[in-house]
């Protein structure tokens, strides 16, 4: 089963290749094309084509809805059923979150989460939510909360049904695993928020956490960074992790193989991200459904709240490279 989500993600980053303008945006593409596979879903250059033509169209040349966001809106808008409509729809949101924030490139993301979750809250709540949650970051880690944690808020506030008991059990983790030694900043801060979805007191969920971290980093195929947050679900679809780390390993392995995947086109970091993801992605989908309801604390859909949850992760990812990005221009 990992050969075929290997091959989809591969199949994927070559279709996007295909997209025009995006020559240098590699990382870019490869977290889209990631996403895209985590959805079972084939990339469609020609649609995306148009859905790019289409937010230019829509949008000015100076918008937060160009440069570092273009490509990842006109994906996601490309697997929806109506561009236009879907995109109109993510321009409202946007309009009303910078009601709540001060305008930058990190609504546009928040509001597609909020578009993404449209069937399970309601939108006016969930942007109004979104401040809420926000604030709670920024009230626990003002130093730590910037503007590249609103979309995670924005997951959050579709998600969790209580803040208080959120956080609190976030705090937890936090303050665990510092003590276990993990580098606290705005990565640990993430993967506490990705625990939050997990159903098992805190004590034993960083407990797995440190063991997966530990034995992929015996494996070489560490999770550091902004791939960190991944441990928050990949710890959890498993006992067994000298099976997951060895499965990485030879994921890893298998993309070093294909252009744009090697050591000198890709670092190891964003590499170990990807495998990662595809395993967890491949355990998700043979575990049995009364483990997963079981596993995931939440009242929404389980496999839902767990592409949530990867999706931090990649949309970490994606706020890196755009932060480097805007640092070196």
């Amino acid at each position: 089963m990992i050969c075929d989500k290997l091959n989809l993600m591969i199949h994927n980053c070559h279709g996007l290749d295909e997209v025009h303008g995006t020559f240098g945006m590699s990382l870019f593409k490869k977290c889209n094309a990631l996403n895209v596979t985590l959805k079972d879903k084939n990339v469609d250059a020609e649609k995306i084509n148009m859905a790019i033509n289409l937010i230019k169209g829509k949008t000015s040349i100076f918008s937060n809805f160009r440069g570092n966001n273009l490509l990842t809106l006109a994906v996601n808008i490309s697997l929806t059923d109506n561009m236009e409509a879907s995109l109109e729809e993510i321009i409202n949101i946007y309009n009303k979150l910078k009601e709540q924030f001060f305008s930058n490139q990190y609504l546009v993301l928040a509001a597609q989460v909020i578009f993404d979750s449209k069937d399970r809250v309601n939108t006016h709540d969930a942007i109004i939510n979104t401040r809420t949650v926000y604030n709670l970051m920024k009230n626990n880690h003002r130093f730590l909360t910037s503007q590249e944690d609103i979309a995670c808020a924005a997951m959050i506030a579709t998600t969790s049904k209580n803040y208080d008991e959120t956080f609190n059990e976030i705090e937890k983790c936090y303050t665990l695993l510092k003590k276990h030694g993990l580098w606290s900043g705005n990565n640990l801060q993430t993967l506490s928020h990705v625990l939050c979805f997990i159903n098992l007191p805190a004590e034993d969920k960083c407990k797995k956490v440190v063991e997966l971290k530990e034995k992929l980093e015996t494996y070489n195929v560490p999770l550091k960074s902004y791939s960190l947050p991944l441990l928050g679900i990949a710890s959890f679809v498993t006992d067994d992790t000298d099976a997951f780390a060895k499965t990485m390993v030879t994921t890893s392995n298998e993309l070093k193989k294909e252009k744009g995947f090697g050591t000198i086109s890709m670092g190891a970091l964003i590499r170990n991200m990807i495998s990662a993801s595809l395993v967890t992605s491949m355990y998700i989908d043979t575990m049995d459904e009364v483990i997963k309801e079981n596993l995931i604390n939440t009242t929404n859909n389980v496999a839902l709240t767990v592409a949530i949850a990867i999706e931090i992760a990649t949309m970490a990812a994606v706020s890196s490279a755009a932060a480097a990005s805007s640092a070196s221009n």
